[in-house]
């Protein structure tokens, strides 16, 4: 069987979904707190968290566009209000 006739199971399909929506509600987390981080050695860790995760958003849409399924919406900026973050 070649390679691109395999189909991925609705197992596959449920895990990169919920990968998207929690990768997505991370990665609007992690935009924040780099916007607030003074500490130079931290804000390097997630500024390399938002980059990974952008490789892996990519790559989950490439798996879904090419089943066939559409791309979740996700979380994005518009759904932090920072001014209901207080520490």
């Amino acid at each position: 069987m070649d390679k691109e006739d395999l189909k991925l199971t609705s197992a596959e399909i449920g895990t990169l979904w919920g990968e998207y929506i929690n990768g997505t509600a991370v990665d609007t987390v992690n935009k924040y707190m780099v916007s607030t981080i003074e500490d130079k050695k931290i804000k390097a860790l997630f500024e390399d968290a938002i980059r990974t995760f952008a490789k892996q958003k990519k790559q989950i849409t490439t798996f879904l566009e090419n089943q066939g399924f559409p791309v979740p919406i996700g979380f994005t900026d518009s759904d932090l209000n920072p001014t209901f973050i207080s520490f």
